[in-house]
């Protein structure tokens, strides 16, 4: 009786606290938007390096993904937010430090494992935190939503205040940052663990209970193609996202213009997640289809507006809808794929299915942003972004038609074999 009312308590402080944490843990705070900046122009780094070493930070995701998963079973969610915050600051420190490539590479592999960590433990700790209810994906909904608005406000208003303080000292943004992230290590101490194992698992059955969940999620048709998705859509934003910055530039936008659109983009981000579950409750298994429609279309109606020869002023409006548009889609896809993902799992395979998810949107990442840079090299960026819309909006539909008969069904609609691990051995 104590015992559960201890977990109780336990599951109703980490619902209440999750949002806020989110709000300073979900990512790096005040950092990206001078990133660049900092390391060429305070750092004397060559951009080329600056590049590379993002390169490497997405196969650096991949090889650590199994291991960190293996590491976040033995120690627990808690332990594991905690030192993924505590490899936030160090990667922030070393940035600061940073004189060479080299100095980059060991930054973006601490920046790898940290997210490695965030990407299983913060949505696993969430879930096992909700108690097993028919409203269960509603209430992760809600608060991941609430979190990532939380976040996304915040970050906006940070990319305004970020232009202000580097121009008064280029340190004060990191500083920022480094408070920040130290502040989201305070805030993951105050979770509770909810699933305390007890029985010692010897290396051998650890590893075949691995196995078998590795098993089950890609010979599941539903899991499967949820993950390709996932991937589909986080590779093509962050190719979009380099795409972006530098469209702006080649049209005349000015430095302090791209500022406020960055802050009003996340402004966007921040309603569209709040709003996700609405936008869930309303579109159910159509959700994803239009999502994943209208993301291709904003990309394309992005890169096929800076090619026409109309006036700045129209130009930067239309192109500043279409972001808007991307980065609503971005962010409702984030929240609503790992709450699908958690559906008919439980907390022996769940972080198992986030690390795959992690390994697929990592290593989709990669290859859609050599392809892009490549296509980048070849042609205009204009050019490049309404390509990559157009092949994006052809392969989603194709692959929208084949999750129509996998993704989205009545729980007695799935074979068992799709949707119970452990019919798999």
């Amino acid at each position: 009786m104590l015992e559960d009312e201890r977990i109780v308590k336990a599951r109703k402080k980490n619902m209440k606290l999750y949002p806020i944490y989110r709000m300073l843990g979900s990512d790096i705070i005040f950092l990206y938007a001078i990133k660049m900046l900092f390391l060429t122009q305070v750092k004397g780094i060559n951009p080329q390096d600056v590049v590379m070493s993002l390169s490497m930070y997405a196969l650096f995701m991949i090889i650590l993904q199994l291991p960190i998963t293996s590491l976040i079973e033995k120690i627990g969610y808690r332990k594991s937010a905690f030192i993924s915050n505590v490899f936030n600051v160090i990667y922030i420190t070393l940035l600061m430090c940073s004189t060479n490539i080299w100095w980059l590479i060991i930054a973006e592999f601490t920046s790898a494992i940290s997210f490695s960590l965030k990407d299983v433990a913060e949505p696993s700790l969430l879930n096992a935190s909700i108690p097993e209810t028919e409203k269960r994906g509603n209430i992760y909904s809600k608060l991941e939503g609430k979190g990532s608005a939380k976040y996304n406000f915040l970050n906006g208003m940070a990319n305004i205040i970020t232009g202000v303080l580097y121009m008064v000292n280029p340190y004060l943004p990191m500083i920022s940052s480094l408070s920040c992230a130290l502040i989201a290590c305070i805030l993951s101490l105050q979770f509770k663990e909810i699933n305390q194992k007890t029985e010692k698992i010897t290396i051998k059955k650890y590893m075949n209970d691995l196995k078998i969940s590795f098993q089950f999620i890609f010979y599941s048709k539903r899991l499967k193609s949820l993950l390709i998705y996932s991937g589909l859509i986080w590779g093509v934003h962050c190719l979009a996202s380099e795409y972006k910055d530098t469209l702006l530039v080649e049209i005349g936008t000015s430095a302090l213009l791209i500022g406020i659109i960055g802050a009003v983009l996340e402004v966007v981000a921040s309603i569209a997640s709040k709003k996700q579950g609405k936008f869930h409750n309303r579109f159910t298994n159509k959700s994803l289809s239009y999502i994943a429609i209208s993301f291709a279309i904003g990309i394309i109606i992005t890169g096929g507006i800076a090619l026409c020869n109309i006036p700045f002023t129209i130009e930067l409006i239309v192109i500043v809808i279409a972001f808007g548009i991307e980065t609503a889609d971005k962010s409702m896809s984030l929240i609503l794929i790992n709450r699908y993902l958690a559906n008919f799992s439980n907390q022996e395979i769940l972080p198992k299915i986030y690390s795959a998810n992690s390994m697929v949107k990592n290593f989709l990442r990669m290859i859609i942003g050599i392809l892009g840079s490549i296509l980048m090299a070849r042609t205009s960026t204009a050019s490049a972004m309404t390509i990559v819309g157009i092949v994006l909006l052809i392969v989603v539909i194709g692959l929208l038609k084949a999750m129509k008969t996998r993704v989205g069904l009545k729980p007695e609609e799935y074979q068992k074999e799709e949707i119970e691990c452990s019919r798999i051995h």
